[in-house]
């Protein structure tokens, strides 16, 4: 999480930093910027990143890597998120990445019924895409945000948003967001909800995950079993560097209790999260210790 700020940023003072980032995207060739960061910025984020030890264990106790494998792991999964973040300010400059989407029909079907829908997101590869590319004409898309985020960021994807019909949903300490939410969801829209990270004392839900248990928020699933509305996983993967492939899911009703609904949800979709990291390990982008053991 800390690896995110320093990257994102939350004050005015990395406001300035975005704009130029944009600035230089728009005129200096991605691939060449790639080069740069990962020779001249990664290797300070190896000397004081928190995230370090975390993303290690990653690779030593859940993916079984030896030490040294795991070391140049942890620094491509560096280099990674920061052509992700990279990624999302060539988008604000009016850049355009070839997308892939896999099972689009699923979203496409639930885009054209009346009833609402939930979308299920993960902190891996670059979920902001989806805002851009599952857009439906008929039903709007809203999107949690949790944090703070610079004004430079704000500023331009409600730029690109303007035109669309996607609608940001800031997440509140008054809890204001619940009642949007709930509207949106009554108002026949669909909702997407980041799953895999807690943010305060929130309920928690244990799975097994890559062969340990770690805990998942409850509140999506719960929601998703209460509610009784469709349920889509979307994840949406850097496959090179101009191309994205975007995998959607349905998950499916299992269970005659609310606690065995809540229950199936996460386990599917903790398995399509499994999926989508035995293919893209160096995506995964939660910096802390996220399994219990």
């Amino acid at each position: 999480m800390a690896q995110e700020r320093a990257w994102q940023g939350g004050t005015d003072g990395t406001s300035w930093m975005h704009r130029s980032l944009v600035h230089i995207v728009r005129h200096v060739p991605l691939r060449l910027i790639y080069g740069f960061v990962a020779v001249f910025v990664i290797p300070f984020y190896f000397a004081f990143s928190k995230g370090y030890k975390p993303m290690y264990h990653y690779y030593t106790k859940r993916l079984g890597r030896r030490p040294l494998k795991a070391f140049f792991g942890v620094y491509h999964n560096f280099c990674r998120f920061s052509q992700v973040i990279l990624d999302r300010f060539y988008m604000f400059s009016g850049g355009k990445f070839d997308v892939e989407v896999e099972n689009y029909h699923l979203y496409q079907e639930l885009a054209e019924q009346d009833p609402g829908f939930m979308i299920l997101s993960a902190h891996v590869g670059c979920y902001e895409l989806a805002g851009y590319t599952l857009v439906a004409t008929k039903k709007r898309f809203n999107a949690l945000a949790f944090g703070e985020e610079a004004e430079a960021i704000v500023e331009n994807r409600q730029r690109l948003f303007e035109n669309t019909n996607i609608r940001i949903i800031p997440v509140k300490n008054d809890l204001s967001h619940l009642f949007l939410i709930n509207d949106a969801l009554d108002n026949g829209e669909s909702v997407s909800f980041p799953s895999d990270r807690l943010v305060g004392k929130q309920r928690t839900v244990t799975c097994d995950f890559l062969a340990a248990p770690a805990r998942f928020p409850m509140g999506p699933f719960a929601l998703a079993a209460q509610r009784d509305l469709p349920v889509l996983t979307v994840n949406v993967m850097k496959a090179s560097a101009k191309r994205y492939k975007v995998y959607v899911n349905r998950l499916q009703k299992e269970g005659e209790t609310r606690n065995d609904r809540i229950n199936a949800y996460v386990r599917q979709y903790v398995g399509h999260l499994e999926e989508v990291l035995r293919e893209y390990p160096e995506q995964w982008f939660n910096y802390y210790e996220f399994w219990d053991e």
